[in-house]
């Protein structure tokens, strides 16, 4: 299995949330609001945002271990 270093973890995290929240400024918010294209207009955001959690625990864990072996 792939084992990505601390680094390569941020900064996935990092490009994963710059691009959920780029992809919500073109968010069709008129249509949203009447429940028009709901999930199509949110889908790629939300995938996005649920990326970078999805590699939040390793990085989070990856921290813990640097730490309790110091």
């Amino acid at each position: 299995m792939w084992k990505p270093s601390k680094l390569v973890l941020f900064i996935i995290i990092f490009t994963m949330t710059i691009c959920a929240g780029i992809s919500s400024i073109f968010i069709d918010w008129e249509s949203v609001s009447q429940g028009k294209n709901l999930v199509k207009e949110l889908q790629q955001p939300i995938l996005f945002l649920l990326l970078s959690l999805y590699f939040v625990f390793p990085y989070v864990k990856k921290i813990k271990e640097e730490e309790s072996g110091k």
